[in-house]
């Protein structure tokens, strides 16, 4: 059985991965009354930046080359690195070509903010609330004695014993980072929006070079927790700390970004 703690905390992750990019948009939308159109980019640069753009270079580099796929496989770090500056490049890169070129008339403070809004807010739905949904209904399907029934139904086995025994071995504490994460990286999708904006408006390419080496650092822990066993307390930590600055980061930017 999947406890109740893990179910509940399940249910918390999804409702604070939809819950808090949506209060965020509303609360600041009726104070600001900023471009939608920022937001809606936020979102395709996410989408396109991040899901397709980066995802096929991953197929490339994990799978087509077989010799960056063998050193991935057998170094922790390399993959760590590689996935960490990937996702840095192509995401700070997305959001400065948004800004540069699909945003010439959008380049306020609050418009950086829409921008990181859209990104970080679908990013949290797309991994925070549909995770914690497949979680729930998997979870619900073993307690109630149906797993079994999904089995015979013809679906792949070994994927779905793996996510039962992941389910029934993990602390149900471990499901409540996850909330915590999804509004962390949240924050810190705007405030990265922040800075390529300023990037941007300054004219200083050194400011995305920032932006990407900040990105990176933060996803490398996380990263090296996929090859290497690191504790997921101090991981959950560390992008918590990186949360808390980047909050502290958004509202210093009112003081030189407009």
């Amino acid at each position: 059985m999947v406890s109740s703690w893990s179910i509940l905390f399940m249910i918390t992750t999804a409702v604070l991965s939809i819950g808090v990019p949506a209060a965020l948009f509303i609360v600041y939308y009726r104070k600001e009354r900023f471009s939608l159109k920022a937001f809606g980019i936020g979102i395709l640069v996410f989408i396109l930046f991040s899901q397709v753009l980066e995802k096929l270079l991953h197929v490339y580099v994990l799978q087509g080359n077989p010799y960056t796929a063998s050193l991935m496989s057998r170094n922790p770090l390399a993959l760590a690195t590689y996935g960490a500056l990937a996702a840095g490049i192509f995401e700070e890169a997305g959001r400065y070509i948004a800004f540069r070129f699909w945003l010439k008339r959008n380049r306020e403070r609050k418009d950086g903010i829409a921008l990181g809004l859209g990104h970080g807010g679908i990013e949290a739905v797309l991994i925070g609330l549909l995770g914690s949904v497949q979680s729930l209904y998997m979870s619900l399907l073993i307690n109630a004695g149906q797993f079994n029934k999904l089995l015979a139904s013809g679906a792949p086995s070994e994927p779905l014993l793996a996510v039962k025994s992941l389910l029934l071995t993990t602390p149900a504490s471990h499901f409540a980072l996850g909330g915590i994460e999804r509004v962390a990286a949240l924050l810190i999708q705007i405030a990265m929006s922040l800075i390529v904006l300023y990037a941007v408006r300054s004219r200083k390419l050194l400011y995305l070079a920032y932006a990407i080496g900040i990105h990176a650092l933060i996803d490398f822990l996380p990263g090296l927790s996929q090859g290497m066993k690191l504790n997921i307390w101090l991981l959950e930590t560390v992008v918590a700390a990186f949360g808390l600055a980047a909050l502290a980061f958004i509202f210093k930017s009112k003081a030189w970004l407009k």
